[in-house]
């Protein structure tokens, strides 16, 4: 069984890749929504590099 510490780790992360799946689906259906091509793997991967870098999501 984790710890308390362990666990607000394993929250964290969960949470934090919760946000992202999040963020990409929004900008997927916004794309699609406006007729755009969906991004691919590589695309995305740009697009999340750049949201790494982004106060207001760092």
């Amino acid at each position: 069984m984790p710890t308390g510490v362990l666990l607000h780790f394993m929250r964290r992360i969960a949470g934090a890749s919760r946000f992202v799946d999040n963020k990409r689906l929004a900008l997927q259906v916004e794309r699609s929504e406006d007729s755009e091509k969906k991004l691919g793997y590589a695309g995305m991967c740009r697009r999340l590099a750049a949201w790494r870098h982004k106060l207001e999501t760092a």
